[in-house]
């Protein structure tokens, strides 16, 4: 008896299996007879990697898996296209089926990925039809939410403060603009895809700040501090909504010998957590960016620079006690003497903290009014071996919990600067 009702169990278990796989059908026909063709010329993440979520979104959709193959190997029938068009606006994105060839295109992976969950929905639902046409945006969308846990999300970037108003000759003919009127707009959508509690940024001009800002304003960010004299190119600022400024100070770097670029600069910052009623600080910095070989006595500088912000940090520990994060452009390597002070005083790499996930690219690449933009990049290592961005936790044991720490590089953001941007996710305790 027990044996038969196993059995009848098993058989209905299978039967509903069925009937999953066969809800969903597209312009008529069930999903096993389609293959997912992608673009073998396009990025990982706009081509392979994207048609692999495609494959696992259907399956968990559809409760069949179906087979994956790159355009040059494709041999015909019934076919999903994964497709990369460029000349589309980075977070458009389309899905249609014209003469019976279905096709999910975008302007970037973001983009993409959004399609990709709108067809895994519809086909959960039911069936798509032969017309089926849609289009659609992630613009002005909190696309990534935080790990379960996470209070406090910072995003570091140094943002290439160019501000002129003409195409380096580099640039032209390239399909991408390295004016602020076309990169501000993704740099917003950078920020309200993640939502950072904190930004932290470095070569940030007045230039920028007129075009982006009052975009971030509308979303209760707040500049931490705003000098009367020059501009804050390292500038904090920092979501109203979810932390309240308690105190910030900013000191432009002495020249000490060497000629500056006037970025080369810190703002500090002591925040409470509305949430959690915790006390933090952080800190954005830019130091000098000259190598020793180019210039000598430039590692001095830069030690000295650090040597600044540690003991600006020490005054404010006197005071609140509390952990502190430091983020920034640092312009040389965790072996270099400016960041060994760094790691000898007890600052911690993000990356090595988080207990989730930690990206271990060097963050950086070719962009630049001499070179144009390319994924490649001329650090020594492309590990963070060779990394120059630093996130920096002090004073955070038994406080502070970093669950992530991320490199975020999807293809658009490489005509926007030559460092790609730094999350940190974490708990404060």
């Amino acid at each position: 008896m027990q044996r038969r009702l196993w059995i009848l169990m098993a058989l209905a278990c299978l039967l509903s299996v069925q009937q999953m796989a066969a809800k969903g059908k597209i312009s008529g026909v069930k999903p096993a007879a389609y293959t997912i063709v992608y673009s073998q010329k396009a990025e990982p993440e706009e081509g392979l990697l994207m048609a692999q979520e495609l494959q696992r979104k259907l399956a968990s959709a559809t409760q069949v898996t179906l087979p994956l193959v790159g355009d040059s190997l494709f041999r015909g029938g019934k076919a999903l296209y994964i497709t990369h068009s460029p000349q589309m606006q980075v977070f458009d994105y389309s899905i249609r089926c014209t003469k019976g060839r279905f096709t999910i295109d975008g302007g970037g992976c973001w983009a993409m990925a959004k399609a990709v969950d709108i067809l895994a929905g519809k086909l959960k639902e039911g069936d798509v039809p032969a017309n089926f046409v849609l289009k659609g945006s992630v613009y002005d969308q909190e696309l990534f939410p935080r790990p379960e846990g996470v209070n406090l999300r910072i995003l570091d970037d140094n943002v290439w403060g160019y501000r002129k108003e003409k195409i380096p000759d580099a640039w032209k003919g390239l399909p991408a603009d390295p004016r602020d009127d076309a990169r501000v707009p993704q740099f917003y959508q950078l920020f309200r895809a993640y939502m950072p509690d904190v930004i932290t940024l470095q070569e940030y001009n007045d230039h920028m700040d007129a075009r982006l800002f009052p975009k971030l304003e509308k979303l209760g960010y707040e500049h931490t501090y705003k000098p009367k004299e020059n501009w804050n190119n390292t500038p904090v600022i920092y979501n109203k909504n979810a932390v309240d400024l308690i105190k910030a100070d900013y000191l432009l770097y002495p020249r000490m010998g060497l000629a500056n670029t006037f970025t080369k600069s810190y703002t500090v910052a002591i925040f409470r957590h509305k949430a959690t009623g915790r006390v933090f600080g952080v800190a954005s910095t830019h130091l000098w960016w000259m190598g020793d070989a180019r210039q000598v006595g430039s590692s001095q500088l830069r030690a000295a620079q650090v040597r600044l912000l540690m003991c600006q940090i020490e005054l404010l520990q006197k005071e609140y006690n509390c952990p502190f994060f430091v983020c920034g452009d640092m312009n040389c390597e965790e072996r270099s003497i400016p960041i060994q002070q760094f790691l000898q005083g007890g600052y911690e790499p993000c990356y090595k903290l988080a207990t989730l996930y930690a990206d271990n690219n060097n963050g950086h690449h070719i962009c630049g009014p001499d070179d144009g933009y390319a994924r490649q990049s001329r650090r020594i290592s492309p590990t963070r071996d060779g990394a120059i961005d630093h996130c920096f936790l002090y004073n955070g044991q038994g406080r502070v919990e970093v669950k992530v720490f991320d490199c975020i590089q999807p293809y658009f953001t490489v005509p926007l600067t030559d460092h790609y941007p730094n999350l940190v996710d974490a708990v404060l305790k």
